[in-house]
């Protein structure tokens, strides 16, 4: 696994052992970056179920201003610290050990206190089924800016709501076994 673009470009970024972790693959990072294109440069970002960081990293490394990752397996949260320091890129970010959602919910700690988010990328487990549960705290504007976007990844067998409270899902796109949505607030009036 490696950066595709930005100043770490070309850069390796270790992963946990084991099953535990699945990381967002090159070809799928390099497609959602396309897609999200220049909204990255100077933003804030949220990984939600980073894993290795990889998500969080490309966006560091294309320009965002920082990012906060989310996981709550500690091997993981060691490597993504290793890798933001191998990378350069540990004082634009912050690592939280913790539960996703519940980090989410809460509205005192280091997820909320650097919110509102331009970026919120989540790629939870795909046997969770929690899609109604992590739409239902993302459909925040205290954690998602008014002009921000909620990127999930999930199988490419289910099916997330094409709307949920003010957020409606703006694009999807398949790849393999994997589905990436795009959510947005809808606009008022």
């Amino acid at each position: 696994m490696r950066v595709i673009a930005g100043r770490a470009r070309g850069r390796p970024i270790a992963c946990p052992k084991g099953r535990s972790t699945r990381p967002t693959s090159d070809r799928v990072r390099e497609s959602l970056f396309a897609i999200i294109g220049q909204r990255v440069q100077g933003s804030r970002v949220l990984d939600l179920f980073a894993g290795c960081g990889s998500l969080g990293i490309e966006a560091l490394s294309r320009g965002a201003d920082m990012c906060v990752l989310v996981d709550c397996d500690r091997r993981a949260c060691r490597v993504i610290t290793h890798n933001l320091q191998t990378l350069g890129l540990e004082k634009q970010a912050l690592v939280v050990c913790t539960d996703a959602v519940g980090s989410i919910r809460q509205t005192r700690g280091g997820v909320s206190e650097n919110a509102p988010y331009d970026l919120v990328f989540a790629d939870p487990p795909y046997a969770l089924g929690i899609a109604e549960s992590l739409l239902l705290h993302i459909d925040n504007p205290q954690l998602l800016a008014g002009d921000g976007v909620f990127v999930v990844e999930h199988s490419s067998r289910a099916d997330w709501p094409a709307r949920f409270g003010r957020l409606e899902q703006a694009r999807q796109e398949r790849y393999g076994d994997s589905k990436i949505s795009f959510y947005q607030f809808v606009a008022e009036g």
